[in-house]
């Protein structure tokens, strides 16, 4: 099932409904990379299926969805 995209909080993760804590959307400007910047997280085509077609590229996954599913 779909949502509609204004619906979708680009700070939420999509999987797990929690904060995901993206540093694209909060730091504003800064110069500080975000989380997923690191080497250490991948987001694999699994977990990437696992959005709906409104939250890709609307909503980031936050790092502990992306950690368990790596």
């Amino acid at each position: 099932m779909n949502t509609h995209p204004d619906s979708i909080d680009p700070a939420v993760c999509p999987l797990c409904k929690q904060s995901n804590q993206c540093g694209n959307i909060s730091s504003c400007g800064s110069d500080t990379p975000c989380w997923c910047s690191s080497p250490e997280i991948t987001f694999t085509e699994s977990v990437l299926n696992q959005l709906s077609d409104d939250a890709r590229g609307t909503a980031c996954i936050c790092k502990s969805c992306a950690l368990a599913n790596s």
